[in-house]
Parts: C-alpha cells; sequence; structure tokens
C-alpha cells in the first residue's frame, strides 16, 4: 500500500502547528510515524520550511505542496504526483485503524475507481483512496480557484463506501474523528483513555 500523510495547516484554531499537537502522551507526528512506518509513507507539507523541519528531526520523506494556499486538495495532488495511486490519511486523524486504511486502498484498487470515499453523514475526504487519474482533475480544479474536494470528485468516477460497512475493522468508526480545536483535543484524550482500558 502505498500512503500519503496530509501534514496539514498551521492550526490557528488549537494554537500550534498540527503535527505538534500532544495527546496520549505523544505528538501526532509520532504518533503517525509510530503507526505508519513500515509502509514507508511520504508527508506532505504545506511548504519547505515544514518539510525540512520535520525530515530532519525525524528522518521522514517529506514533500511539499505544488500549489500553495489551496489546502488539503493540494496536498492531495501533490501526493498522487508522486505516489501514483495511493491512500490518503490527514494527521490530525490520530485514531487510524491500519486494518480500515488496507481495505479502502485495496476496495480503491479492485474497483478500478478514480478515487474511493468512506461516506456516513458526511464524506471523509482525508482518509480515503485516490488513483493517479484522478489528478489532472483535481489539477484543475486547483488552478480554477477551488479548493473543496468534493468539486472534483464530483467530476471523477467516484466511489462513496459506506462507512458502517467499515465497521468490520473499527466497530465504533474513531478512525473518522479528526482534531480541530481544543474541544477535539479533550475529546481525543478521552477516546485516549477507553482505549487503554479496553473499551474501544
Amino acid at each position: 500500500m502505498r500512503l500519503a500523510v496530509l501534514m496539514g495547516g498551521k492550526g490557528s484554531r488549537v494554537g500550534i502547528e498540527k503535527p505538534e499537537i500532544e495527546i496520549c502522551g505523544k505528538k501526532l507526528i509520532e504518533i503517525a510515524i509510530e503507526k505508519y512506518s513500515d509502509y514507508k509513507p511520504i508527508f506532505v507539507c504545506r511548504d519547505h520550511s515544514q518539510a525540512e523541519r520535520y525530515a530532519e528531526k525525524f528522518g521522514i520523506t517529506c514533500i511539499c505542496d505544488s500549489y500553495k494556499g489551496s489546502g488539503p486538495l493540494a496536498g492531495i495532488h501533490a501526493a498522487l504526483k508522486h505516489n501514483g495511486n495511493t491512500a490518503v490519511v490527514a494527521i490530525d486523524m490520530p485514531f487510524v485503524k491500519r486494518e480500515l486504511l488496507e481495505f479502502i486502498f485495496k476496495k480503491g484498487v479492485e474497483t478500478d475507481c478514480d478515487a474511493l470515499i468512506p461516506k456516513h453523514k458526511f464524506a471523509e475526504p482525508l482518509l480515503a483512496y485516490y488513483s493517479e487519474r484522478s489528478v489532472s482533475e483535481i489539477e484543475r480544479a486547483i488552478l480554477m480557484g477551488e479548493k473543496r474536494i468534493i468539486v472534483p470528485l464530483s467530476r471523477l468516477r467516484t466511489i462513496f463506501y459506506p462507512a458502517d460497512e467499515l465497521r468490520a475493522f473499527d466497530k465504533n468508526l474513531i478512525s473518522f474523528f479528526n482534531i480541530n480545536t481544543p474541544e477535539d483535543i479533550a475529546k481525543a484524550e478521552e477516546i485516549c483513555s477507553r482505549i487503554h482500558s479496553g473499551e474501544l
């Protein structure tokens, strides 16, 4: 499985760069490295400064967005240009189950779709599979000034995969929990405690 970890923006809502957020006694970047290291993932950074800092500190492979200021869409574009067919996951999703991620990638390849996006109430394009065929449509959207991932997805052969069918790998679907606010950090600590106690 080829994997790209999207490192995200400056984390203005939490007051700290997202990879530096600490939960369960570890930074999100440390959690990602520990969880995904055997996939040899690439870490997609917003700029060269971020890439150089994390590559030097952690010895990881970092690449940069080709288009600045275009949000996650630019990160997905950079990942596809580097990896070809790839699974993507955001750094602020610390509870992703590896089995769920592997299934998404495998299903995307098997169905030969342009993108396979889990969906429950909302689509989850930052824990998903993308085919290298989707890169040109994503690039077109970026050049048109579009930042919403759903726009190029609507023009691609996209499968919106029912998230409930992924409960075989993640009963409570905590894989899709992401951190955007201080309240989310508090919730993440609660989830950590429940995982540690064997509840999750």
